[in-house]
């Protein structure tokens, strides 16, 4: 590891966290035992931790991983599951209909891409697995931002702009707006070579068993796999049906109630 981007600090806490994979709970004494450290500085450490809920004290005082740790295992869970659940239906849509299919989350401030299938064809499209795409400009991040609160929307355009990927790209937040609007009016998106000249996507949410956004589901392809309304509409249709059969996979149900977070 380059020491010049190591943080002591940030290691101490995972050092104190990783205790936890051999034992449920632990004492103060337990702790600096194991470790080592300076007692002022194993408070300082443990009270962070504690502040921050990834650990917590139970009737005895003694330390037990704490709520944050359990959510952020339960997202990586879900995650798998939902991977798991949708790459059939991905790799049925590529090879029925000859368009990528993409999964992908709002995570923090970026689009990533969860899953990705191609059809059996020399052209590509540039995004990889665990890669990110931006949201203002492609389909799936205009649905993951159409049914996000406004101030995460408005937080990403401050944080990465509204850059310009092609003549066609959104550059304008009022110009955005009322592309998000559109999104959730019609409950699909449509990238029409916002972001790569010539390539055409587009994408339906996939909503949780509360109605929140979930995931973003898409098929792309060229301009001339996708030339028309005509042929955007059967695309929405087709990716629709594996939605709905997604979220029964997922056991959501097929009408969630939308959240439009406004």
């Amino acid at each position: 590891m380059n020491q010049a981007y190591h943080s002591s600090t940030i290691q101490r806490a995972l050092d104190i966290l990783n205790l936890f994979k051999e034992r449920g709970n632990l004492s103060f004494n337990d702790i600096q035992k194991n470790l080592g450290f300076n007692k002022t500085t194993l408070y300082r450490v443990l009270s962070t931790l504690l502040d921050n809920q990834y650990l917590k004290k139970d009737e005895k005082g003694r330390y037990e991983l704490g709520l944050n740790l359990f959510i952020l295992g339960n997202r990586i869970s879900r995650e798998h599951h939902l991977i798991n659940v949708s790459t059939p239906h991905l790799k049925d849509l590529s090879q029925r209909f000859g368009l990528t299919a993409h999964l992908g989350i709002l995570d923090g401030m970026e689009v990533i891409i969860l899953q990705k299938t191609d059809p059996h064809r020399l052209i590509k499209m540039v995004c990889n697995v665990g890669g990110s795409i931006p949201a203002h400009c492609t389909s799936q991040g205009k649905v993951l931002l159409a049914y996000a609160p406004k101030e995460t929307v408005q937080k990403i355009i401050d944080i990465h702009g509204l850059p310009r990927y092609t003549p066609h790209s959104i550059c304008t937040t009022v110009g955005l707006m009322a592309e998000l609007e559109k999104v959730r009016a019609q409950g699909w998106s449509l990238d029409n070579t916002e972001h790569e000249k010539n390539i055409r996507c587009v994408a339906v949410p996939i909503f949780n068993d509360l109605g929140k956004i979930e995931a973003a589901l898409s098929s792309a392809g060229t301009t001339v796999d996708l030339p028309d309304e005509e042929a955007i509409k059967k695309t929405v249709e087709v990716l629709k049906e594996a939605r709905d059969k997604i979220r029964f996979e997922m056991g959501y149900g097929n009408n969630p109630k939308l959240s439009l977070q406004e």
